[in-house]
């Protein structure tokens, strides 16, 4: 499950996944949902792999959803710290088992910014949660790294993607992915 606001890749970021998991032969679906987040928009995307090729599954395949459900995320991917917080709300970071992949820098929300004194949402919080509920937790400024690089926090979310070993796919997939994508190469 990922999660961007919008302008930052997220759909670029879900054609990769897909291409590198469909490229190694693996069943792989998607969906996007777009929705709000009080700043300039949010999409999650949501992406199935089945982890067995469609070569070794004998004509069969998967049934897979077009939805998360709770309890059920292996992997959560958020390009800010609230969108991070608001999968945890939703029951999508469980201790059994999802890593959590985000960015522990802020967009602030128009709630945060129209208070008349400091109306920031407390981060300490957001962090604190991901290391209780989280089964695996990375977070690190990636729009720093993003800025540092000169790329954007699409590229940096999936560095950290395949970096974390979650998925069935190499760095060289990935690469590949992305050249063949003509975005971000």
């Amino acid at each position: 499950l990922v999660a961007a606001l919008g302008g930052e890749g997220g759909g670029v970021l879900a054609d990769w996944i897909i291409a590198a998991a469909t490229a190694r032969d693996y069943p792989v679906q998607s969906t996007s949902i777009p929705g709000v987040a009080q700043r300039t928009g949010a999409t999650t995307y949501y992406l199935e792999i089945f982890p067995a090729k469609r070569a070794e599954l004998g004509g069969r395949l998967p049934v897979m959803t077009l939805t998360p459900a709770p309890s059920y995320v292996d992997v959560m991917v958020a390009s800010e710290l609230l969108e991070a917080g608001r999968a945890m709300q939703n029951g999508f970071v469980t201790s059994d088992r999802t890593t959590l992949i985000a960015s522990t820098h802020r967009i602030y929300t128009v709630a945060e910014k129209m208070q008349m004194g400091d109306g920031r949402f407390d981060s300490d919080v957001v962090l604190k949660a991901a290391q209780t509920l989280a089964k695996r937790a990375i977070l690190f400024d990636m729009q720093a790294q993003a800025n540092a690089a000169g790329t954007v926090i699409s590229a940096v979310m999936f560095g950290a993607l395949v970096g974390s070993g979650t998925l069935p796919l190499s760095r060289a997939d990935c690469e590949t992915a992305i050249r063949s994508g003509g975005k971000g190469a």
